[in-house]
């Protein structure tokens, strides 16, 4: 299994990555959101980081849909900081550099919480997970495809159904790993 591994400087918190102002378009007021210049500054440096150590490592980014496991060990510098508000802006951060095709993929994970007031930091691994769509693995689906779709008239590449699996949706027609729209090769035996 290909691991990607980073180092980061602690990432602006969501607490403080965005900040808010007022404009005005004719006479509608509305509220208008922008990265702060923390954020910008934090992007701009890890994402050519990021850049430069998936060519280094020799990562290459999942397919497209392909879940992934963000782990990440937080380093922080003091207590009564929430290592929650910390995965934010890293983990747009590694779409943005080409980790992976987008963040709803993701599966981020806390391995660790230390305090480390002299290196204060994310350590982060990067990993594709076995499950292919709603499947634990590749074996998991094989074994649905030659109990449901070898048994149907479907073909399983234009498949709804299996289209729909594969994008990790739960759905009413296949229920315990049967397939209940299955069609049957239905042969009709008429003696004339």
């Amino acid at each position: 299994m290909k691991i990607l591994k980073l180092t980061s400087p602690l990432p602006p918190s969501v607490n403080r990555y965005l900040k808010y102002r007022v404009a005005a378009s004719g006479n509608k007021r509305y509220v208008q959101v922008y990265p702060s210049p923390e954020t910008k500054e934090f992007n701009a440096f890890f994402e050519d980081y990021v850049k430069e150590e998936i060519k280094n490592q020799g990562w290459i980014k999942p397919k497209k849909g392909k879940l992934i496991h963000v782990k990440i060990t937080f380093y922080l510098d003091r207590k009564r900081k929430d290592p929650n508000n910390f995965f934010k802006v890293p983990l747009d951060v590694l779409a943005d550099a080409g980790a992976y095709y987008d963040d709803d993929v993701v599966l981020p994970s806390a391995d660790r919480l230390y305090l480390d007031n002299k290196n204060p930091r994310l350590e982060i691994e990067i990993y594709e997970s076995e499950a292919i769509g709603i499947f634990d693995n590749q074996s998991h689906l094989d074994k649905f495809i030659e109990n449901n779709c070898s048994l149907c008239k479907r073909n399983v590449e234009k498949c709804g159904i299996m289209k729909k699996l594969l994008d990790n949706r739960i759905i009413e027609e296949v229920q315990n790993d049967e397939c209940l729209k299955r069609r049957s090769w239905g042969f009709s035996s008429s003696y004339d």
